[in-house]
């Protein structure tokens, strides 16, 4: 119960609880033994709008870890809900049969008092019909969308082809680094952009349920890395990035072939990955010429303070 630790690393500057105006609810920092509690609240969701739950407790934990901030709304019936904020993306879940009681918004209100940014992001699903008008009634306005993108891969595929002195291996645990500074290099160009820190960064990839170092690869050029498609073992592209010095000479797509060859080799039949819509790649080019299309639509809300 609870796989590792929540860290609450700031305080919000007011009461350890915080009381909402509905009655006998109570918001307050959570505790590592509510983790199940807070993930069954998920699942829950999961199943209901997409037709099964999609995030294991193992990924759902590991999320946790690196949480700015963990809060619960309890009632005298148990945990109503849930929320975290993760440098600048807040999460607020709330149980089915406690909506409209304004569980959501006091969650909310808990996670903008322990940001640490003007900014906040909200995501929401369109297949949730209620995400949009939570995110206009609190103050957020819509920004973009991030789409979830799938192929069925098809019996024969292509050979990467690599450019020339292009070498490719998978991962070891000496190139955490080196593929950190160019992550961070890669995404520095995306709006409002806020990067982890080193530990947490490793601490949310490398100790994921899903992490297999065996389908991250890594390319390199001369003594420096150019490129890298981080995958989990299910069959989700996490990362895929390209040197800005090295974009659009067919490295993007030898590493999505690279990966599409591998799960196929496993016999995962099918990959997926999220891109969004303000990618200033435009990378969703890529994926469509390898014929993945679009599944699932989020929306992207913002709100500065």
């Amino acid at each position: 119960m609870g796989e590792s630790p929540i860290r609450v690393r700031r305080a919000t500057g007011r009461a350890e609880s915080l009381r909402s105006s509905v009655a006998d609810l109570e918001v307050r920092p959570s505790r590592p033994e509510e983790t199940d509690a807070a993930y069954q609240i998920l699942a829950e969701w999961e199943a209901e709008v997409f037709g099964e739950p999609e995030m294991t407790l193992g990924m759902f934990t590991n999320g946790l870890t690196i949480a700015n901030a963990s809060y619960v709304a309890e009632t005298p019936d148990g945990i109503a809900g849930h929320a975290g904020i993760w440098a600048d993306s807040v999460n607020v879940l709330v149980k089915f049969t406690e909506r409209r009681h304004g569980v959501g918004t006091s969650l909310l209100r808990a996670v903008e008092e322990a940001a640490e940014t003007d900014l906040l992001r909200l995501i929401g699903v369109t297949l949730e019909p209620a995400a949009a008008p939570f995110a206009a009634a609190n103050g957020y306005e819509k920004v973009s969308e991030v789409w979830l993108m799938g192929v069925d891969l098809p019996t024969e595929l292509p050979p990467p082809a690599w450019p020339d002195d292009v070498r490719v291996r998978t991962f070891c645990e000496e190139d955490a680094r080196g593929l950190k500074e160019l992550l961070d290099l890669a995404y520095s160009e995306e709006p409002d952009h806020v990067p982890l820190s080193f530990e947490d960064w490793r601490t949310f990839m490398l100790t994921d349920p899903s992490f297999d170092p065996e389908a991250w690869f890594l390319a390199f050029e001369g003594g420096g890395m150019v490129g890298a498609v981080l995958n989990w073992k299910e069959g989700y592209v996490k990362d895929l990035v390209v040197h800005p010095d090295r974009r659009r000479c067919g490295l993007g797509k030898a590493l999505m072939l690279q990966t599409f060859a591998e799960f196929a080799r496993r016999g995962i039949p099918r990959v997926t990955l999220k891109t969004d819509s303000i990618n200033p790649t435009q990378a969703w080019k890529l994926y469509e010429c390898l014929g993945m299309e679009t599944e699932r639509t989020y929306e992207v809300f913002k709100k500065r303070f």
